[in-house]
């Protein structure tokens, strides 16, 4: 079982020279560099995805409790409108905790 992922040949821990070519992939690995290398992989993956969703959230809580704010010192925060954006807020906030 021979299963090497290309796009880790830019993950090179030794330190080289500008003019050097760059560090060759060997051709086997033993299962358990292959584990490694899979699980940092995918693990990096997973973390992106989580990262570009909370930051999406914290984006949208954000401009969410602007418009609460803006709302409430002009004094309608009893309006219809202001009492949804406090349930959306409140909603985004639970799902940020959740993640």
């Amino acid at each position: 079982m021979n299963v090497c992922v290309s796009e880790l040949k830019d993950t090179c821990m030794i330190p080289t020279s500008a003019d050097a070519s760059p560090a060759t992939l060997e051709s086997s690995y033993t299962f358990a560099t292959e584990c490694f290398f899979m699980t940092h992989y995918t693990l990096g993956l997973g973390f992106r995805v989580l990262h570009e969703r909370l930051v999406q959230l914290n984006r949208e809580l954000h401009r969410i409790q602007e418009v609460y704010r803006d709302i409430t010192q002009q004094g309608a925060a009893d309006s219809e409108p202001a009492q949804q954006l406090k349930d959306d807020m409140e909603r985004s906030q639970w799902f940020s905790s959740c993640i």
